[in-house]
């Protein structure tokens, strides 16, 4: 009885942890889709400064340009990190 009880919770443990996983792809898919967004704005930004922003508007661009563009593959590079991560690490046995 206690062998079946065991094996049961282990399973119990396995589903909520496909739901963590799920629930953790989720959140990253929409953080990636607001993350393209503000890349776009801060692009949009940084073109604005580079336009009409006179002797000082191009050192104030370049930060906006790097700014957006580091921001974008963080958050496109994170679903790549956490794939890594989850199959690489193993608990239990």
């Amino acid at each position: 009885m206690l062998d079946f009880l065991r094996d049961n919770s282990i399973l119990l443990a396995a589903d909520g942890m496909d739901g963590l996983i799920k629930t953790g792809e989720a959140i990253l898919k929409w953080f990636q889709r607001f993350g393209i967004i503000g890349a776009a704005i801060a692009f949009c930004v940084g073109a604005y400064f580079l336009m009409f922003g006179g002797d000082r508007g191009r050192g104030r661009a370049v930060g906006w340009f790097i700014g957006a563009a580091v921001g974008l593959v963080i958050v496109m590079g994170a679903y790549g990190i956490a794939t890594g991560i989850d199959n690489n690490i193993k608990f239990g046995n």
